[in-house]
């Protein structure tokens, strides 16, 4: 049944309420800024090397925008552990008997992960351009910095899929979130491109989000057309809004199986 998209938003806002609060606590601006963006800083250099190393400038450039949107991946993909929280709390019985859109909620409830992804991976690359050719005009930052936060939110929506799989098996959060990214940084062309691959992963890597990304992301760097950048940039929004479509799905089947008096749930 179909739900009215202003209950949609009115959830997510309510969740959003909550994410800002858990950020809020999780962090300063100190810890941010002097801890988290140092260390996911380190990160990217360290991949950078790795291409710098094998001498082909290229391959260099291929791994210092494939490393720093990991970052975004890797933060979204936190949305995962978020995703248990309430139950942890023991809210969610809660969220179950109020008439709360539950998809919207969690929608909301940890978005403070791909906003925080999409500033690391923005100042990452943007600090590696220092330090490496990769041949950014004044007029590429905005696109650059509109691709970043589209790569960021789609891969959220699948971090909302995955987070109904930890809500079942909340003790394997940090392992599901960690295969996944693995997962990703292997098969989805940040570190080799996804032709490496036999056909049917590269077929798996196109239902994923970042894989569009890094091809709209490196087509802008290599100067390629808008046209050819757009259409990258639009699978990844398409694949995106097809997560989110399940990610709504999983989690109102979620919600009413716990309505229906779930031990394990409430």
């Amino acid at each position: 049944m179909a739900t009215h998209p202003v209950r949609v938003l009115t959830a997510a806002r309510q969740g959003f309420v909550v994410a800002r609060a858990d950020f809020a606590a999780f962090y300063t601006w100190k810890t941010w800024l002097g801890g988290w963006l140092v260390r996911v800083l380190c990160q990217v250099t360290f991949y950078s090397m790795i291409g710098a190393m094998v001498g082909d400038a290229d391959y260099t450039v291929h791994m210092v925008l494939g490393a720093a949107l990991m970052i975004c991946v890797a933060e979204s993909l936190m949305a995962v552990a978020s995703s248990t929280w309430d139950l942890n709390l023991g809210t969610f019985p809660l969220l179950a008997a109020s008439p709360v859109v539950p998809g919207g909620y969690f929608a909301g409830r940890s978005a403070m992960w791909p906003l925080s992804g999409t500033v690391t991976t923005s100042v990452a690359i943007l600090v590696m351009s220092l330090f490496f050719d990769l041949g950014w005009t004044a007029a590429d930052v905005p696109a650059v910095l509109l691709l970043v936060l589209l790569t960021s939110l789609s891969m959220y929506c699948v971090a909302l899929v995955v987070g109904v799989l930890a809500v079942l098996v909340p003790g394997a959060r940090n392992v599901m979130s960690a295969v996944v990214t693995m997962a990703v940084t292997a098969f989805c062309g940040a570190v080799v491109p996804v032709g490496f691959w036999p056909d049917p992963v590269g077929w798996a890597a196109r239902t994923v989000p970042v894989t569009h990304g890094l091809d709209a992301i490196r087509a802008l760097q290599a100067g390629a057309d808008l046209a050819s950048v757009a259409r990258s940039a639009g699978l990844a929004a398409l694949a995106g809004a097809l997560w989110l479509a399940l990610a709504m799905a999983a989690f109102r089947a979620l919600f009413a199986h716990a309505r229906r008096g779930s031990a394990a749930l409430t």
